[in-house]
């Protein structure tokens, strides 16, 4: 299984604050030996389409990190283009076919859990309720940022499950029921992700191989998939600048103390 590509992702829990980087003055994102990323497979577009659908939410982990700092410290234009950075990385993680959505990733998560869903990640509640104290302005960039992210949220998922619902909704779930602590680390360990103390250091090199490997394959292999939302295809032509964005935002942050 592609798994063996990506290396897990120790990320603190949201709530907890980096540890300290003893050492490491002035050194801070630099690839550390055992991050690199494996290129994706091509040889089989299962596992191809499994690889971008990993790499894709390592790199919205990464995102909700920055994010929930940006708004801690009340950075709302940084928390706008974050957002946008995670709308690139939910077109990137859902570009596979959706045949191959249905036979391959979709089973995947079921077979972990038959309710598996993105609202038990940790890190996706702790923005959303950082995001309701911000209280962005209406037609502020951070305002707009929230709604399209919605949209390509609605978008990615009506195309690759263009008739039911998600597996929470088959489940007989409701979708406002707060997940447990079982179901949240199980979609933490589902998506190779560790909780863990780490240091802004280690967490750095972590968000430098991922953007490094999301950009090549992009830069080698494209996403070109057609919505029926003109805004959101437009937006998709610049993904590598979204995706781009998270090491310098991340060297920023960083370099101050990421005390997110």
């Amino acid at each position: 299984m592609t798994a063996s590509l990506l290396p897990r992702l120790t990320v603190p829990l949201p709530q907890n604050p980096f540890t300290p980087c003893l050492g490491l003055a002035g050194d801070v994102g630099k690839p550390e030996v055992g991050e690199a990323v494996g290129p994706a497979p091509l040889d089989s577009e299962a596992e191809f389409a499994w690889y971008r659908w990993l790499l894709g939410h390592h790199g919205a982990f990464c995102a909700w990190r920055l994010l929930a700092a940006a708004l801690a410290r009340g950075d709302l234009g940084e928390a706008a283009d974050l957002y946008d950075t995670y709308s690139a990385l939910l077109l990137y993680a859902g570009s596979c076919r959706p045949e191959v959505y249905r036979s391959v990733i979709r089973p995947r998560m079921a077979a972990r859990h038959p309710a598996m869903s993105g609202k038990w990640v940790r890190d996706q509640r702790h923005v959303s309720a950082l995001l309701a104290g911000a209280q962005p302005a209406p037609g502020s960039p951070l305002k707009a940022a929230v709604k399209f992210n919605r949209l390509v949220h609605v978008t990615v998922a009506a195309r690759l499950v263009p008739a039911g619902g998600s597996l929470l909704r088959d489940a007989g779930r409701d979708v406002h029921d707060v997940p447990t602590e079982a179901e949240q680390a199980l979609v933490d360990d589902f998506f190779l992700v560790d909780r863990a103390a780490v240091c802004a250091h280690a967490f750095g090199a972590a968000v430098r191989a991922r953007a490094s490997a999301l950009l090549a394959d992009l830069t080698e292999w494209p996403v070109r998939v057609t919505y029926d939302r003109d805004a959101v295809n437009q937006f998709q032509t610049g993904l590598p600048v979204h995706i781009g964005r998270l090491v310098p935002i991340a060297e920023a942050a960083l370099g101050e103390g990421a005390k997110a």
